[in-house]
């Protein structure tokens, strides 16, 4: 069965990436464009993630490690400590994920789109990675810087003029019309 896409909203969810190598790098700056409430528990810690701003603790995991996160990422190479925490958290009932073992996780990273307020999540359910970043550097190619400003010009229709059909119907058509200006 396929995850389900969902947006969630990062504000008051601490995060512990488990790990400080290349594939948390990539995890934490995906993360990053949502929250800086990160934690990154390493024994050893790399330069570049050193000087973001995240908290860091230089130390060897303990089970202990997750209490007070709601969502904990595992980027070790050590499947046997993958497994380990993944059994931590369902015994707290924090959100897991971890690099290598798909059925452990209770969600996976999208390739992700952000320009401005426009956020577009592309998965392939974690059976085609590079599908999903090509299909994103495409879709970078077409949609226009412009996409934010209009997105605000969208908000504040939605915000000022009155609910309704014709206010839906309006803003429907500019939609369409903002997207089919890109052809």
């Amino acid at each position: 069965m396929n995850n389900f896409p969902i947006s969630l909203n990062l504000k008051n969810r601490k995060i512990l990436i488990i790990g400080a190598g290349k594939i948390a790098t990539n995890k934490i700056n995906k993360l990053l464009d949502f929250t800086n409430d990160i934690v990154v528990l390493a024994p050893k810690i790399s330069e570049e993630i050193k000087e973001l701003d995240i908290k860091i603790i230089e130390k060897e995991y303990e089970k202990k490690d997750i209490e007070g996160f709601n969502i904990v990422i595992a980027c070790i190479d050590n499947i046997n400590l993958q497994k380990e925490i993944y059994q931590h958290t369902r015994e707290t009932n924090v959100l897991y994920n971890c690099s290598d073992i798909l059925e452990l996780c209770d969600f996976t990273f999208s390739s992700i789109l952000k320009k401005d307020d426009l956020i577009i999540s592309i998965s392939t359910s974690g059976t085609s990675p590079s599908f999903s970043k090509e299909l994103k550097s495409y879709l970078e190619s077409i949609i226009p810087s412009s996409v934010g400003s209009f997105l605000k010009e969208m908000k504040t229709l939605r915000t000022t003029l009155p609910k309704g059909k014709s206010r839906m119907e309006m803003l429907k058509k500019r939609s369409k019309s903002f997207i089919q200006s890109w052809k």
